[in-house]
């Protein structure tokens, strides 16, 4: 199945974003009221079943990571989505503990490898700074910054060029795309419809590129100049591992950045610990400190696992939890990552904690494989930033969940 673009329309998430108040009850719900009801679970119900549905609710950091440990009783769900995205063969959040992984995450880390890290900072440092030297002072920080710089990162180092007038159906699709993965796990054919659209608009410009690089080779310090000297000339495969790789990074490094920056602006001992590492250019403290403001707000409530056959949580400990089988079960790492019984005062700042009770790139089999790269952007955009002393000139704007608008001014 090839899904094609509707002629003459480009998807556009401005046209799909919510109005005022409904934007006022989002952010209400996602902000405050999901956490006040997870962190009540979390202290007497961590395991849940919510009443009238097929969905268990796990929000202790125990039983958290429990789950991800145990891939083979708690299975992702995605693939049924990835079916009817045109994506062939799957990417490795949607595939479950088959030799089919191993095979995959062996050829991703060869192609996605850790000798990128200096090539990768040094686009995102670029960017940065001269992305806040033209602004002169005054800066949306997510659209005028944050998405140029992970914009650049996917056409310097993927090789993923994106045209002009791509750029913006390409940011809308990448976030909506994700939402339909990872969201709701609703099939409703709008739904679908609208996915289908959306990521309509990535394919177009992955295999352009592609194709581009067929005529014109790629250096092998780019993704598909990589894969083309590894003799991975299979357009199906490498357009799905740059489709994975994208819809890996784009869309949570944006939301990343957003939660992280609002924290630290919003933080005294946050921002004053972050502008003087980043005034030292200590990117180990910056990033421990980006890390920290991500676990107190953490980029979605939750991720989705399945249960093709009973299952039972917290065996050996003082109490067990039975989930029946074929449960939809949400596990929260925005939850676990609050729990008392594992962090000490977990609505105090503290970059010194160990890094052990961070979930931020999850846990276990599906560990964030490009974690090292979005780390590597991360530092450098949030040393540039917080060198600058910034201030916020008003709250983040959010479209959804997702943080769309955060104008600030700053030492220029």
């Amino acid at each position: 199945m090839t899904i094609p673009a509707v002629p003459g329309k480009t998807f556009s998430l401005k046209d799909k974003r919510p109005g005022p108040i409904a934007q006022f009850l989002i952010t209400f719900l996602v902000r405050k009221l999901i956490p006040f009801v997870f962190g009540v679970l979390r202290r007497f119900a961590p395991v849940f079943r919510f009443p009238f549905t097929n969905t268990v609710i796990v929000t202790s950091f125990d039983h958290v990571q429990e789950v991800f440990q145990r891939q083979n009783d708690f299975p992702v769900p995605y693939q049924r989505q990835v079916d009817l995205l045109d994506w062939k063969p799957t990417f490795l959040l949607a595939m479950k503990d088959t030799p089919d992984y191993w095979q995959t995450l062996e050829q991703v880390k060869k192609i996605w490898s850790a000798s990128d890290l200096e090539f990768v900072r040094e686009i995102a440092r670029d960017v940065s700074e001269a992305e806040l030297k033209k602004a002169g002072g005054r800066i949306d920080a997510i659209q005028d910054l944050m998405v140029p710089v992970t914009e650049a990162v996917i056409e310097r180092y993927y090789g993923v060029p994106i045209p002009a007038e791509a750029r913006q159906p390409f940011f809308d699709g990448c976030m909506h795309v994700a939402g339909f993965l990872f969201g709701s796990q609703s099939l409703a054919p709008k739904a679908v419809e609208s996915a289908q659209q959306a990521i309509s608009t990535v394919w177009k410009v992955i295999d352009d590129a592609i194709a581009a690089a067929h005529k014109n080779p790629l250096p092998e310090n780019t993704i598909i100049g990589r894969c083309h000297a590894l003799k991975i000339t299979n357009d199906e495969h490498l357009r799905s591992y740059l489709m994975g790789m994208i819809m890996g990074y784009l869309p949570t490094n944006t939301l990343a950045n957003g939660h992280a920056f609002d924290v630290i602006l919003g933080d005294a001992t946050a921002y004053r610990i972050g502008c003087a590492a980043a005034e030292k250019e200590d990117h180990e403290l910056v990033q421990r400190v980006v890390r920290e403001a991500l676990r107190i707000s953490y980029i979605l409530p939750g991720l989705w696992r399945t249960t093709p056959e009973a299952v039972e949580l917290g065996i050996g400990s003082t109490k067990t939890y039975k989930i029946e089988k074929d449960r939809m079960v949400y596990i929260s790492g925005m939850s676990a990552m609050k729990d008392p019984r594992r962090i000490a005062k977990p609505d105090t700042f503290d970059p010194e904690r160990s890094r052990d009770v961070y979930m931020v790139y999850g846990h276990g089999f599906h560990y964030c494989v490009g974690a090292a790269i979005a780390d590597v952007m991360m530092e450098e955009i949030f040393t540039a930033l917080l060198r600058r002393a910034p201030r916020a000139e008003g709250k983040m704007i959010f479209n959804g969940n997702f943080p769309w608008t955060l104008n600030i001014t700053y030492r220029s």
